[in-house]
């Protein structure tokens, strides 16, 4: 019962964790100068419908959830390691160059990688898909 417990509380910190990622991603995108156009959940997580920017700017925001994952780790690794580990696996899958994800977004815009079939209208830019019109 203690590990199912300890499950289900570290899923429940990943909530906090897609939330503070997504935000990541509207700040940087704002900051940028691009307009973000809607915020959503769907069934594999929150995303950002937002405009497509210049490279430099596509890149920043793709990158900027990940690093706020990142970021949280760091910080709370002393005083909530749960929370903790839950970003860095956050960070981490985001970054795994699979359709939909910000790893693939960064390879595509450093051109290491061509952007899969219909990838060109779906932009991710969070945990979930983000389609970018």
């Amino acid at each position: 019962m203690t590990i199912l417990r300890g499950m289900l509380f570290a899923m429940l910190l990943g909530i906090p964790a897609m939330v503070l990622h997504e935000c990541g991603h509207i700040l940087v995108a704002l900051l940028c100068g691009v307009r973000v156009k809607k915020v959503g959940l769907c069934k594999t997580g929150l995303y950002t419908i937002r405009e497509s920017g210049p490279n430099w700017a596509n890149l920043c925001i793709s990158l900027a959830g990940p690093l706020t994952n990142l970021v949280l780790a760091i910080v709370a690794r002393d005083t909530m390691p749960t929370f903790a580990w839950v970003n860095v696996i956050a960070c981490g899958y985001n970054l795994l160059p699979i359709p939909n994800s910000d790893g693939t977004r960064v390879l595509s815009i450093l051109g290491y990688q061509k952007p899969l079939a219909g990838v060109e209208k779906t932009r991710p830019t969070g945990l979930g898909q983000s389609p970018v019109a």
